[in-house]
């Protein structure tokens, strides 16, 4: 067998880095454990939320597809920060699992991609002058299969080794074998390698569930989909349901948390901050008398639920007396006990940009092996190394989303400029352009580079293409359409008297204005016949507008302040706006100028903007 480009693994990195590259038309294989494996959803079924969720958005832009299969399978929407600025709300979806590994295989139906079940067991490789180039993969059946270019997706396979009390084995997740000769490979490359963990909660059964005792938690009348080939959501919507632990639980774990293996010596690695265990929550915030359950179907029939906030790694004796006095969960019955698991992951430092690592041409790293935490964090990532493996097949240079274009480039110059010590968490706070960088104009921003590299398919482009030009049509109308401030008072607008004309455009973003408005006062609006999501995404555009040249000049501000000299005895806990993590790296590293923190491993620019406002004042 010989491939271009072969991915290994299936999950949300290895789909996306799959359809890319296969669309791109370079000959592509995946090579995974087993066909159940295509589309599983490890851990949470949910897709989205601040920050993942344009990430979603973005990759849908550009061609991929993680977010048609989440329309498919979404059985709650809701766009979070409904009540914030179109800037930081993120759309989020609980998702039927099975729905969604059966609409993923049905999806990659449409794609020439080959599939072959098995284990990769080697990389091969070959050497020209002093570079390593890749030659092809040797798999457990003895097969050796040759190719360009390989992209490794494999998640928390990667020597993957589970936790529950004192039980200990190898394993990739629950019920599937770990990569342990894989691993091995990277370690005699010479690879720098870090030991990450996450971990999971216990499985409920539904029907054990008092959810009389619980607040119930709906999800949005008119759902907003993901995709931008999604015209409405038609799957039916469950309700979710919050509860919360109390001070009788908080004994019992820390009665028992010697028991874990976070807190017994045999997990020394870090897990992710921002979705910590019940063990950590309840040894490092003492004062909190509880902390909020979401109780999420993982099916439309809600057979079985997640209980989102108490993943643990607790005995499974501790794990059932600890959920039992939880309110509404006083009769649960357990279907599979949670658990911490350990991984292999590459340090970002091996990589370059392009997601290819510095060691070996042709060899491209994507998802948890870079020590990312989340199904739309791979995607991400297995989008970008699709591209740039099958233009390195084509003898094209490489494709990299800069950080004012998209949250694409924000997560690939996060990892690249290295230095992460724990899982890595896409945040809108992450994003010093989030005013650009809107879920609703992911289409705007990123379309037209995917059209222009091959990954969006004929439907999609025309669709776009068809919006790209009605936007175009609106916005120069707009802007030629002028009236004084007389006339918008009229309709009830607060503005200044000031006698100076303002164009369409520009009123449309005013916070009590509305289209109707316009098109009193200009009839010939009407015939630009927009669509409702067309005409919000303007006005969006328009109300941001007027935000986006200051955000530019705070830009421009952290550039020429990089010699800015930092006293030592700055209260960094004292900044608002500043993660803990990153409150916690300046403390620890006592940064001498503006430039010195910006240079920190882990320290992004959006932080540093918020740093430089902050010593300013």
């Amino acid at each position: 067998m010989n491939f271009d480009v072969v991915v290994i693994g299936a999950g949300h990195a290895g789909i996306e880095a799959a359809v890319a590259s296969a669309r791109m038309g370079a000959r592509t294989a995946v090579i995974t454990f087993s066909q159940d494996d295509i589309g599983t959803m490890s851990c949470n079924p949910a897709m989205g939320g601040l920050g993942k969720g344009h990430l979603i958005r973005e990759i849908d832009a550009m061609g991929g597809i993680i977010g048609r299969a989440s329309d498919l399978s979404g059985i709650q929407f809701r766009m979070l920060n409904k009540t914030r600025g179109e800037a930081v709300q993120g759309p989020r979806a609980q998702i039927d699992r099975n729905l969604y590994r059966t609409n993923c295989q049905k999806l990659l139906k449409n794609e020439k991609i080959s599939f072959i079940y098995d284990e990769v067991i080697n990389i091969l490789t070959h050497r020209v002058s002093h570079k390593e180039l890749i030659s092809g993969v040797e798999t457990s059946n003895s097969l050796k299969i040759k190719c360009s270019t390989i992209i490794v997706t494999t998640g928390t396979f990667l020597a993957g080794r589970i936790f529950c009390g004192k039980e200990s084995w190898s394993a990739g997740r629950l019920g599937s074998r770990p990569a342990l000769k894989l691993s091995r490979f990277f370690k005699d490359r010479g690879f720098s390698m870090l030991r990450l963990k996450t971990g999971t909660p216990p499985r409920i059964v539904g029907s054990s569930i008092n959810y009389k005792k619980c607040v119930v938690q709906k999800g949005d009348k008119n759902p907003v989909p993901f995709s931008f080939l999604t015209k409405s959501i038609s799957t039916d919507q469950v309700e979710c349901y919050i509860t919360h632990t109390n001070k009788s639980t908080h004994k019992i774990i820390t009665e028992n948390i010697g028991l874990s293996p976070l807190y017994d010596g045999k997990i020394d690695s870090k897990g992710p901050r921002y979705c910590p265990s019940i063990e950590d929550k309840v040894k490092r915030f003492k004062d909190r008398t509880r902390h909020q359950i979401f109780l999420e179907p993982e099916t439309i029939s809600g057979e079985i639920i997640y209980p989102n906030g108490i993943s643990t790694s607790l005995p499974k004796h501790v794990q059932l007396k600890f959920v039992k006095s939880i309110n509404g969960l006083e009769n649960a019955i357990i279907d599979k006990f949670g658990y911490a698991i350990e991984y292999d992951c590459i340090d970002t430092t091996e990589i370059n940009n392009s997601f290819e690592t510095k060691k070996i041409k042709g060899l491209y790293l994507a998802g948890q092996i870079n020590g990312t935490t989340g199904y739309e964090e791979a995607a991400a990532q297995g989008l970008l190394a699709g591209i740039n493996a099958a233009r390195q097949i084509q003898n094209k240079n490489k494709i990299v989303i800069h950080r004012s274009e998209g949250y694409l480039g924000v997560l690939t110059s996060d990892l690249c400029k290295a230095g992460l010590i724990e899982p890595y968490r896409m945040f809108t706070s992450r994003a010093e352009y989030r005013l650009f960088l809107r879920a609703d104009n992911a289409d705007e921003r990123l379309t037209d580079i995917g059209i222009k590299v091959g990954t969006v398919k004929e439907k999609q482009k025309k669709k776009w293409l068809q919006k790209k030009n009605l936007i175009k049509t609106a916005n120069k109308t707009l802007h030629s359409l002028k009236a004084s401030p007389q006339t918008y008072k009229k309709f009830g607008l607060k503005i200044n008297l000031d006698g100076k004309k303002r164009s369409a455009f520009e009123i449309l973003g005013y916070p009590d204005s509305k289209w109707s408005i316009l098109k009193s006062i200009w009839p010939q609006i009407c015939e630009l016949q927009l669509d409702s999501k067309t005409e919000n995404q303007i006005q969006v555009n328009s109300f941001y507008s007027r935000y986006t040249q200051r955000q530019k000049s705070e830009i421009e501000d952290l550039r020429k302040d990089e010699g800015l000299l930092l006293d030592k005895g700055i209260k960094y806990k004292k900044c608002p706006g500043l993660s803990s993590e990153v409150r916690e790296l300046l403390e620890k590293s006592n940064p001498r100028s503006i430039g010195e923190a910006r240079a920190l491993p882990g320290m992004t620019p959006a932080a540093a903007a918020i740093l430089l406002r902050y010593v300013k004042k």
